[in-house]
């Protein structure tokens, strides 16, 4: 269920270490711990938060405390050794939901130095969950991997066996964002992509359990086809002609399928036949103009009928014309 939260402005927090200065103090005894103080002050604070907690962590060391939210202020101090750790608040309301939280910061606690940390607070993270649902998806049982975009944020997913639940739960930031998943078999490897993935835009509201189902985006193929044969040969191929014009004619091929006639004429054995009709003809008959400086001892024509689909037929007798 969304819950709706006022958006927070700016939380400033103000880190000082206790300095002891040789003017005004003896020197400090040997202490590896140095006061952490933290204050807050909140541009705007929702009615519902009414106390912070401030986590000062480092591995496996955390260090908390919580404090009391009033009058859009708080502080909080903890005992912390001199070095490098990490700070993060949560503002938590009545039942001890979180409605905003900072981003973890990285701070050095120094002896003898005071710093000042600055952090926004934003709306706490929401849950996602997401199934990856395969009924009837092709290759369900293929798909034993996936890859989870939230916009340049990326998740893997692994699944042992093709009937294991293909499920992820995630912590994202409220947020529009642009989702896709991507499927893949025994790796991430590119070649093992069962698909590319389709972007889409979904939000993800402030303090909200989503719940998400994911299917494949699939089309249907629709294949359809006919037999095609090839055509009969042409008959009655005749060249005449004494040069440089041959004329070619030839019966009409009867079919259906019909779409027209190639001629073909080879000048030489050494050469393969050259396509004189590169469109086929409608008719019956074409001329063929040869070089009269350079004529042949003999050229070899045939013909083939072409079906609507352009698949050439076989081709006729060779008919031999010489000058």
């Amino acid at each position: 269920m969304k819950q709706g939260t006022p958006r927070l402005a700016l939380l400033l927090l103000f880190v000082s270490v206790a300095v002891a200065t040789a003017a005004c103090l003896a020197p400090p005894s040997v202490d590896p711990s140095s006061p952490l103080t933290v204050l807050g002050t909140l541009d705007a604070t929702p009615d519902t938060v009414v106390e912070a907690r401030i986590i000062v962590s480092r591995g496996k060391h955390v260090v908390e405390t919580t404090v009391p939210v009033e009058r859009n202020e708080f502080q909080g101090s903890v005992q912390v050794p001199v070095g490098q750790w990490e700070l993060t608040v949560y503002l938590v309301d009545a039942e001890g939901i979180v409605r905003f939280q900072s981003k973890p910061q990285t701070i050095q606690v120094a002896y003898g130095t005071p710093q000042a940390v600055e952090l926004v607070l934003r709306p706490a993270a929401s849950t996602v969950h997401i199934t990856i649902d395969l009924e009837g998806y092709i290759f369900r049982n293929q798909a034993l991997r996936a890859r989870i975009y939230f916009n340049d944020q990326m998740h893997e997913l692994i699944r042992q066996a093709a009937d294991a639940p293909f499920e992820a739960t995630l912590e994202i930031s409220p947020g529009s964002y642009e989702f896709k998943i991507e499927l893949y078999t025994e790796s991430f490897h590119a070649g093992n992509r069962l698909g590319v993935g389709v972007w889409r835009v979904i939000d993800v509201d402030e303090n909200e359990s989503v719940s998400l189902v994911w299917r494949p985006e699939t089309e249907d193929l629709v294949i359809s086809g006919h037999v095609e044969t090839l055509l009969p040969p042409p008959a009655w191929v005749s060249a005449t002609g004494a040069g440089p014009e041959v004329e070619i004619s030839w019966a009409p091929v009867d079919h259906w399928n019909l779409a027209g006639y190639l001629v073909l004429a080879q000048t030489s054995p050494l050469e393969r036949f050259e396509v004189l009709t590169p469109t086929p003809l409608e008719t019956t008959s074409c001329v063929h103009t040869l070089d009269m400086d350079e004529l042949p001892p003999e050229v070899k024509y045939v013909v083939a009928a072409v079906t609507r689909h352009g698949l050439v037929g076989y081709y006729s007798a060779p008919e031999i014309w010489t000058p």
